[in-house]
């Protein structure tokens, strides 16, 4: 059963030696006091600073049921009687896997303890060759005391207290050295590190000691110190002795969903691996590999889905050309080719203990980084990551945390998401690493540690901030499923509101023309087989008026309308014998859900009620011409107009019954950009790059653009977008996009904000933007076309569904 110091303890001990005299001379440090073979030890400056300290960091909640944080806390009711008015020392002892010893040291004086605040408790003297030891019973906690040299010690342990009296405590002469070095905050800690489980198995002699200047900040831990190793001893932080550590890059690749990776430099590979063969005893050298010597930083990643292994490359095409030799293409992802490699253990081989990964038989290469990885599911996810710029580099709390980072280090450490890994605990007592579980969280996103060689010793940097609210928010694109269909998909995927979860589905079809509905979670809900293409968009209807919603949309020959399980609703579907020329139309005038529904049929439409029925007030007559768009309706100053646009030129603007309302003179050479309204006027661009603004009654004004080919142009509501090749305008605003390829950007109203999406084809990259002309934090990501963006059932999140390969649907999910 473990026995741990309460801070009761300590108080009924100095209380009874108050009175007591020390037969000693000689003053003593504290140090020289401090047991053997300690795993831990804290030097304290201010114990009452520290106990404040603790107490308002948020992270150190976490640890509230561990030893250490019992002793200087525990509940706030009993440690604020001790007072030490100097310097104190707590040091940590393993006394077996499941039991560790306290020992506390500090000066004896008149204000240390207040005893009238004590009570409950049991003293008894223990008489031990010539010295006298209390024991002291608060309880059901028990502690013992002596005091020597007007040093009070108070241990868990009768034993260390006994060997403390007889001066059974010689110390490492290594320790003694990392202890005399200069300290300057209010708490140092010192950690042996002699058996350090660098991966999930193995433990290894990494260095002696590591000496730790830390500053607890409500938001934040942060460290700074050195760490020294033993030319005597084989230790692995000796493997970097003539190396100059280099530029840290891996966090430019570490996907933000990683549960932990570790990252190693190097400026010479040869060396490297011969201290590594010294370290390991090896008999026989390695396979010369020539790979590594245009490699100066070696990773490992791990995720969910599995390991992988990073090289990042000082020249990328002679790190390829040398792993030509050994590699096959296997399969294509995201653009990115995914080979075989039949030299899966050479790493290994090579840096063992640096790298335990044995088996990477995935190879993709992305820019200066070469990723192995030990199955094809996990190389698509860090492939997924880096093109969406999903990665820990590009996160807000990244970038506030690396400030107090070095840019170059020997070896690297970082822990993220919810799972901290197996190498913090080379600075932790591994009674204090099972608070650990829960330190990473959404507040506390990742911890890094940093070790950087200087000839005898090694740097040590710290960092495990707080994200701010910025940070935590801000930035988090995620993606959260991509489904691959049978076939190529037609268009582009389309978000769909579930009535349920008042979020949203996904629908598409592939070239079969199968139509696909997939929930938010990327479970097929259900196919259905078409007679055609989907013309344009499918709309969203509520026939029933009910708020369940329906799919309305038309193919070639059919008008359909299905309920969100994939059956018809009667008395849909409508066969036509006549093709249908142009996406259906549905018009709600007065937003009650009394829909419209146009079909267009060449030169001819027909306007059908919800009940399928022809609406007999329509007497539109048809055009002289074939229809160019499909007819639209839109709302100025309390009018109703519907729009028609003839491949003669003919502009048609009429009433709800479809008898001209306005009447226009001019023929127009109509582009695919739709008739909008902006403000009471109607907008037509012409392919001669003209503006024409027609007023309600039928003036028309002209205004030469001066623009590119490629001219877009969108109003929704109070909010205009432009695009001229790579120049957007969003309400005035000018947003210089990089060169390339554009779809034509769309506008989404959500949760009352307004989002402008457009997608290069090019580079394949998914860009969205505020009406300030600000690109969201996270984009642009990857996709291959249009994007389709709705509400999630979480108000304060949004998705975005978009096309990714040939047959694959990505949905994404940011706030």
């Amino acid at each position: 059963m473990r026995t741990s110091l309460p801070p009761i303890l300590v108080i009924l001990i100095c209380l009874l030696l108050h009175s007591c005299g020390d037969a000693t001379t000689k003053k003593k440090d504290l140090v020289d006091l401090l047991p053997e073979n300690a795993s831990v030890v804290f030097k304290i400056r201010n114990l009452e600073t520290l106990q404040s300290d603790l107490k308002n960091n948020s992270l150190l909640a976490y640890f509230k049921k561990t030893g250490p944080y019992d002793f200087f806390t525990e509940n706030a009711n009993l440690i604020q009687h001790l007072k030490p008015k100097g310097e104190s020392l707590l040091s940590l002892h393993k006394i077996n896997d499941s039991v560790t010893a306290y020992t506390f040291l500090t000066r004896q004086g008149p204000t240390l303890f207040n005893s009238d605040s004590i009570s409950n408790k049991t003293i008894e003297t223990l008489s031990y060759n010539n010295f006298d030891i209390q024991r002291v019973t608060v309880g059901k906690n028990v502690a013992f005391t002596a005091l020597q040299d007007s040093i009070f010690i108070a241990s868990s342990s009768q034993v260390i207290v006994q060997d403390i009296l007889e001066g059974k405590n010689e110390k490492d002469p290594t320790f003694i050295k990392i202890y005399r070095l200069k300290n300057t905050e209010d708490l140092s800690v010192f950690v042996r590190s002699n058996h350090i489980q660098l991966n999930d198995s193995t433990s290894y002699n990494f260095a002696s000691w590591i000496s730790l200047e830390t500053e607890i900040l409500p938001d934040a831990i942060t460290a700074t110190g050195v760490a020294l190793a033993k030319d005597s001893v084989p230790q692995l932080l000796s493997v970097f002795k003539g190396l100059i550590p280099q530029q840290n890059d891996l966090q430019k690749i570490i996907p933000v969903e990683a549960q932990n990776a570790f990252s190693f430099t190097y400026s010479d590979g040869q060396l490297l691996q011969k201290n590594l063969a010294v370290f390991r005893k090896d008999s026989l050298q390695s396979e010369r590999f020539e790979t590594f010597g245009s490699v100066n930083e070696i990773g490992t990643i791990e995720l969910n889905s599995g390991k992988t292994l990073v090289l990042k490359s000082l020249d990328a095409s002679i790190t390829e050309e040398s792993l030509l030799p050994f590699i096959t293409a296997h399969s294509e992802f995201r653009e990115v080719v995914i080979h075989t490699f039949d030299k899966p253990q050479q790493f290994w081989n090579a840096f063992t203990p640096l790298i335990d990964h044995r088996d990477m038989p995935f190879l993709s290469q992305m820019d200066q980084f070469f990723v192995f990885s030990e199955n094809e599911e996990t190389i698509q996810q860090i492939i997924g990551a880096y093109k969406n710029g999903a990665t820990l580099s590009e996160t807000h709390y990244y970038k506030e945390s690396s400030a107090a980072l070095s840019n170059a280090s020997s070896l690297a450490f970082y822990i993220l998401d919810e799972k901290v890994g197996t190498r913090i605990p080379l600075l932790l007592d591994s009674e204090i690493t099972s608070g650990l579980q829960n330190l990473i969280t959404t507040k506390y996103p990742v911890a890094i540690l940093q070790f950087s060689h200087d000839r005898d010793f090694a740097h040590v940097t710290l960092v495990c901030k707080e994200a701010s609210e910025e940070a935590q928010f801000a930035g988090t694109v995620s993606e959260e499923f991509s489904i691959k269909l049978d076939n190529q998909i037609l268009g582009h995927p389309q978000l769909f509101t579930n009535h349920r979860s008042k979020g949203k589905d996904i629908v598409v079809q592939d070239v079969s023309n199968k139509l696909y509905f997939i929930s938010s979670g990327g479970k097929s809900l259900w196919t259905k087989k078409l007679d055609g293409p989907i013309l344009g968009a499918i709309n969203e209807v509520d026939l029933l008026r009910n708020g369940k919603k329906q799919l309305a949309f038309v193919t070639e020959n059919t008008f359909y309308v299905l309920d969100r399980n994939g059956k018809d609703v009667t008395p849909f579907p409508l066969k036509f014998k006549d093709r249908i020329t142009q996406p259906l139309s549905v018009f709600d005038y007065d937003n009650n859900r009394k829909y419209r529904f146009v079909v267009t049929q060449g030169k001819e439409i027909l306007m059908y009620d919800s009940q399928a029925k022809i609406v007999k007030g329509f007497t539109f007559k048809g055009a002289k011409s074939a229809i160019v768009q499909p007819p639209k309706h839109l709302r100025i100053s309390n009018k109703d107009y519907i729009v028609i646009p003839e491949q003669n030129g003919t502009l048609n603007i009429l009433s709800r019954v479809g008898k001209p309302r306005v009447s226009v003179s001019e023929k127009f050479d109509f582009t695919e950009i739709p008739i909008e309204k902006e403000g009471a006027d109607f907008v037509v661009i012409t392919k001669d790059h003209k503006k024409k603004t027609i007023s309600q009654s039928g003036k028309i004004s002209s205004q030469d653009l001066s623009v590119s080919e490629s001219y877009w142009f969108v109003i929704n509501g109070k909010h205009k977008v432009t695009l001229d090749d790579n120049l957007m305008r969003i309400n005035g605003k000018l947003v210089e996009l990089p060169f390339g390829i554009y779809t034509a950007p769309s506008i989404y109203n959500i949760n009352r904000k307004t989002y402008i999406t457009l997608t290069e084809t090019q580079e394949n990259k998914v860009y969205v933007y505020d009406t300030n002309g600000t690109i969201l934090s996270g984009f642009p990501v990857y996709g291959t076309s249009a994007a389709s963006m709705g509400s999630s059932s979480n108000r304060n999140e949004i998705l975005l569904t978009v096309k990714g390969g040939e047959n694959e649907t990505l949905l994404y999910r940011f706030k």
